[in-house]
């Protein structure tokens, strides 16, 4: 399965979070006929989880940032086939004082889209390290510059999922807090 899903990486690259391929930085330009930068102070977390029980296998994706709201992505693949579920942007606080919490509806991705109940998602969390600085300039899409400064912090988490009955653990790959400063940058606009 994608360690993340399409919506929770297009919310990590809307607020600044994705390097560019290979590592690579691009040098912004220098206010380009007068245009002035968008900035938001961002503070949140990012999850992306895996697991798998008997022949039940799940992704799990979520996003919280002050700004932007908080974003859930799930996806669930079984012998009786696929079935998913997200919403976002929304009101809704994922992490809060070491407690991970969510509720996701889930459907079945077929051409019913049939309701098949609630994925409820819950553990806990803690910083794994010290916070490391972030600085990155990206140029996304073509011609618009996000300017990243601040900190992540990687972040140790226990997690499960309980869905279609059944509990799934989760592992990991991605988990950090951040608190950055974002510039987004058109030259030429107003």
């Amino acid at each position: 399965m994608r360690n993340l899903t399409r919506v929770a990486l297009a919310c990590l690259i809307g607020a600044g979070m994705v390097v560019t391929a290979g590592g690579a930085v691009q040098a912004a330009p220098a206010s380009e006929g007068g245009s002035k930068p968008v900035k938001t102070v961002e503070k949140g977390y990012a999850l992306s989880c895996t697991g798998q029980s008997g022949s039940v296998t799940v992704a799990v994706d979520l996003y919280q940032n002050s700004a932007f709201g908080s974003h859930a992505g799930l996806s669930v693949e079984t012998a009786d086939g696929e079935f998913g579920g997200g919403y976002g942007p929304e009101e809704t606080t994922l992490f809060s004082n070491g407690m991970i919490t969510a509720d996701i509806p889930v459907r079945k991705l077929d051409d019913t889209a049939e309701p098949v109940g609630d994925a409820v998602i819950s553990g806990t969390y803690v910083a794994a390290a010290r916070p490391k600085p972030v600085h990155e300039v990206i140029e996304d899409p073509a011609g618009h510059y996000v300017i990243t400064k601040g900190t992540n912090t990687q972040l140790r988490t226990v997690a499960t999922v309980e869905v279609l009955g059944v509990r799934v653990p989760l592992s990991c790959s991605t988990a950090f807090a951040f608190n950055l400063t974002v510039w987004r940058l058109t030259p030429g606009q107003e």
